[in-house]
């Protein structure tokens, strides 16, 4: 029975996943505009019998040959693969800092496998059992990054976390093979143990695109179950909160934070964070900088343009006067988390009371929901109400920014989707300027 030989030209394993990975992020568009040279170099080692294939075979033969890693690339988008599968810089980080369950663990595991490839090679043949031994181990490890505790909610890793682990994983595997170079079955060894990557990439893969198809039935479960909500006296509350700003005393804070999540669409913690920013532009536009959870080329295009222009609901000059009333009120503070910790509490509090004013019964009536109200009365007033709204929501809540502004198209197209699942808002007549 055959096995994948050793990689031509003494490419290492570690090396080869990282080409792999390389190759997944791009499009089949940008293979088309490279040379057959180029691609060439790129199928070296990655797609068999490369030399003699013409141009249009060459990109078939990447694509295919990075299928697994592609469905990463699309579930985790903004987040670069080097960010994730860390390279030999931050692997080394990890492995001082991962802790030490996690590295005996590793051990132990390469223990079995060892004794898994020493069972079943035998007088220079292969039991047919070795498949299903070597995908065991796989699963082995998937299941330890299910079992263990983490940083969530629900006390588990986050999911580019269990990639990190993952990672510092197959690189100690990796390392233990390279320890037994010169032995009796080292060859037999590195054959085996590139099936066990595959088998650990292949199983992690199937989880994740599980996870992302009960992400879209969840999606389609909130869009069924939509509620009617008038924006008539929620805008009533934050233009009432603005203009009699300079009456309200310190304790007021919870409605002028509220007032500008209606009227900006920002996240609590972007709102007070002492580095956010809103900058007069006109009547109806602000520049605003301060945007969190940004990831790759969205995170390198805000690192060096912090600021973009977003619609703001009333007078962006009322918008910016607020904001500076929570600085002068003591309410904006240092980072996001410290943000979180200090506000979330009274401001939950507070949008039960008005849920109840409201007459609102639809559980995402939150802070976090008004996010979503002020995404879709934006696209009625400012967008013509075009039904195809997902790239207008992603531009002016800041997803996708890295894609959208190169031009390319935009990956993650859930997030700006889901701004469009928990409510119909009606009544938006109201949004008027003179």
């Amino acid at each position: 029975m055959g096995f994948t030989s050793m990689v031509k030209d003494m490419t290492t394993i570690d090396e080869l996943n990282r080409k792999r990975e390389q190759i997944a992020k791009y499009d089949q568009e940008t293979l088309e505009m490279m040379s057959a040279i180029a691609l060439k170099k790129l199928a070296s080692g990655i797609v068999p019998g490369h030399t003699k294939m013409k141009k249009d075979e060459l990109i078939a033969g990447l694509i295919a040959s990075t299928k697994a890693e592609r469905v990463v690339v699309a579930l985790i988008p903004d987040t670069p693969l080097e960010a994730i599968e860390a390279n030999k810089l931050v692997t080394r980080v990890i492995s001082e800092n991962v802790n030490e369950e996690l590295g005996s663990w590793t051990k132990r595991l390469y223990n079995d496998f060892r004794d898994v490839v020493q069972t079943n090679y035998k007088n220079g043949t292969w039991d047919e059992r070795i498949h299903g031994d070597i995908a065991a181990l796989a699963y082995r490890v998937v299941r330890f990054l299910d079992t263990r505790e983490g940083e969530q909610s629900d006390g588990r890793l986050a999911f580019t976390t269990k990639l990190r682990y993952r990672t510092y994983i197959c690189n100690q595997l990796s390392d233990l093979v390279r320890s037994e170079q010169g032995t009796v079955y080292f060859k037999q060894l590195e054959s085996c143990l590139e099936m066990l990557l595959k088998q650990i990439r292949y199983q992690i893969t199937d989880l994740t695109a599980q996870k992302k198809g009960l992400q879209e039935r969840r999606l389609a479960e909130r869009k069924e179950e939509k509620e009617f909500v008038s924006f008539a006296p929620i805008y009533e509350f934050a233009v009432a909160v603005f203009n009699g700003l300079d009456k309200l005393k310190a304790p007021d804070w919870k409605k002028v934070s509220i007032a500008l999540a209606i009227t900006t669409g920002r996240r609590m913690a972007e709102i007070h964070r002492t580095s956010t920013q809103f900058e007069y532009v006109d009547k109806k536009t602000c520049n605003f900088s301060g945007q969190l959870k940004v990831k790759g080329d969205a995170g390198e295009y805000f690192e060096k343009n912090p600021a973009y222009p977003i619609p703001t609901l009333v007078d962006a000059k009322l918008v910016c006067d607020a904001h500076e009333w929570l600085k002068k009120n003591g309410k904006r503070v240092e980072g996001s988390k410290v943000a979180a910790n200090r506000y979330t509490k009274d401001l939950s509090d507070a949008m039960k009371v008005l849920k109840g004013r409201f007459g609102i019964q639809h559980d995402f009536f939150t802070y976090k929901g008004l996010r979503t109200i002020y995404a879709q009365v934006c696209s009625q007033v400012f967008n013509g109400n075009d039904p195809d709204n997902t790239l207008y929501l992603a531009r002016i809540l800041g997803h996708g920014r890295g894609e959208l502004l190169r031009g390319d198209k935009l990956i993650d197209m859930l997030t700006p989707q889901s701004y469009n699942s928990d409510f119909r808002v009606i009544d938006t007549d109201c949004v008027k300027f003179d």
